[in-house]
């Protein structure tokens, strides 16, 4: 697909799921409402900024790795070229 590329920091940090089993990372042990837990999944971190903005993973995103990704500690994402002007915004947000 054309698109833009951007280069983002490889994510790590905690997250927290929830509300409720819409979230596939959230798990009911005994009515908690949230859970936080440690991630360093790009789609636990980036994924749900960019369903919402821009769209689905796999038909108007997508993120791999490239070139030297692995070992500068990068990732690499493709953006859908009419949806472009994320790309700045998740460029700014993530790098």
């Amino acid at each position: 697909m054309p698109g833009v590329i951007i280069n983002v920091k490889w994510p790590k940090g905690m997250i927290i799921a929830g509300p409720g089993p819409e979230d596939p990372r959230w798990f009911d042990l005994g009515g908690a409402a949230y859970i936080k837990f440690e991630s360093a999944d790009p789609n636990d971190h980036y994924r749900p900024w960019m369903e919402k903005h821009v769209g689905k993973q796999g038909r108007d995103w997508n993120w791999g790795l490239t070139g030297n990704d692995a070992a500068a500690n990068r990732l690499t994402i493709k953006i859908r070229q009419k949806h472009a002007k994320y790309a700045t915004i998740a460029a700014l947000r993530w790098s």
